[in-house]
């Protein structure tokens, strides 16, 4: 890899992030998790003055700006910014030691994108940076195509005109921090589907492909795939569009649903196959040129972002709370749920497998974690309503019993104490 220096000379191949704390500490702190990206090259300064005066002239790709320190502050430098044509649409983050909604408020209101609090969460940084140079990146591939069709007829700078607005809602939608994942994602797909072709009723559908189906993930309505747009499209990769699909190599197969109008493209996110559509039950008003295909594509690497990052949440909760072993929940996770169920007596039962030590040095390790899994299968098996079933230790299991009638209840079902030279 070349040092930051070099990097930094090599242009548009990566991207520049610029760091602002009048802490060093911090500094270093904000450089390493930023460098930990790949491709992002971090400038860092410990005054907005030396930062404003180095960027001059410079391709930066977002800001890291600290909301308390000498004047200029960070919100005065977004102001500053923001004023500035070179960076009015450049991705800001503010990081600050408040706790309060008034000062996210205050940088908001100011002109920033994205907000981070101290002390700052690793993985929670990296993402929010991510996703912000990502929309930077796709931001510059709009303005490159912007300059690029300018010399065209008519025709093509409405194209241009309604691509640049398309994808300038779509930025201002991605960048709503408001807005949870599942709204975001619904109104993410109600905005394309409006703006795909403006004037004309479009329904966006974004289906997971699994086999010979697609499955609508918003209505969980199942297709056979051989009936869909999709169907093409995976097999001819890229992205796929029909202006009327009556006449079409695909018209028998899709009648049923009266579309006359598709255009169709695949992603993937957390292994799985995806195809975001836009379809029509009219023909196309007017066909569908180059900026479609890739406002599609662009449209469909956020939805891939978005879920990827769902997935690797969902697949790090999963690794945080459950017994990689056994499936089952650890330690931690267990007293988590007995808090959140625990309205009343309860019981908690600790089970040890029986001369587990001897299996292990007799048979080995591997029959060992066997004999751990068919015991985690069993008290799964047996486990009703709202008990709950843990690995607690190397051959410890616990079972949480919510509302038992009483403690003598208990005593009556309680396990009989293992007779001499047994091992509980």
């Amino acid at each position: 890899m070349p040092s930051g220096s070099e990097r930094a000379s090599l242009g548009s191949v990566y991207q520049h992030v610029v760091i602002v704390d009048d802490e060093v500490l911090c500094v270093r702190l904000f450089e390493s998790i930023v460098t930990e990206i790949r491709g992002v090259v971090a400038h860092s300064f410990t005054s907005a003055g030396a930062a404003l005066e180095w960027c001059h002239g410079k391709d930066v790709d977002c800001f890291v700006l600290d909301q308390r320190m000498p004047p200029p502050d960070g919100l005065e430098m977004v102001r500053i910014l923001r004023a500035m044509e070179s960076f009015a649409l450049v991705p800001i983050v503010m990081v600050t030691g408040e706790n309060e909604r008034e000062s996210r408020y205050r940088a908001f209101d100011a002109g920033a994108n994205d907000y981070v609090q101290k002390p700052v969460d690793y993985r929670e940084l990296v993402a929010r940076l991510t996703t912000q140079l990502q929309l930077r990146r796709a931001q510059k591939q709009l303005g490159l195509r912007i300059d690029a069709l300018e010399v065209s007829l008519f025709d093509s700078e409405e194209r241009s005109r309604e691509h640049a607005e398309r994808l300038e809602s779509l930025w201002r939608i991605a960048n709503n921090p408001n807005l949870p994942h599942d709204e975001l994602m619904g109104v993410m797909l109600e905005n394309g589907a409006a703006a795909i072709r403006p004037g004309q009723p479009f329904r966006g559908l974004l289906g997971r492909i699994g086999g010979s189906e697609v499955v609508d993930l918003r209505s969980g309505a199942r297709v056979p795939l051989e009936q869909t747009i999709v169907d093409s499209t995976l097999l001819g990769g890229g992205t796929r569009a029909c202006d009327d699909l009556h006449g079409s190599d695909i018209a028998e197969r899709t009648q049923a649903f009266g579309w006359r109008a598709a255009i169709s493209t695949r992603l993937s996110a957390g292994g799985t196959t995806y195809a975001l559509t836009f379809a029509s039950t009219q023909p196309a008003r007017k066909s569908f040129a180059s900026q479609d295909h890739a406002y599609m594509e662009i449209l469909a690497e956020f939805f891939a972002m978005r879920m990827q990052q769902q997935w690797q949440a969902s697949r790090m909760r999963e690794q945080l709370e459950r017994d990689s072993l056994t499936g089952l929940w650890n330690r931690s996770r267990f007293r988590s749920l007995g808090r959140a169920v625990f309205h009343g007596p309860a019981a908690v039962a600790v089970i040890d497998v029986l001369r587990f030590h001897e299996i292990n040095e007799t048979r080995g390790h591997l029959t060992g974690d066997a004999v751990l899994v068919e015991v985690a299968a069993g008290l799964s098996a047996q486990a009703t309503g709202d008990e709950i079933v843990a690995r607690v230790g190397g051959d410890s299991f616990a079972v949480f019993f919510p509302d038992v009638p009483s403690h003598d209840w208990v005593m009556e079902h309680d396990t009989p104490e293992p007779s001499a030279g047994q091992q509980r």
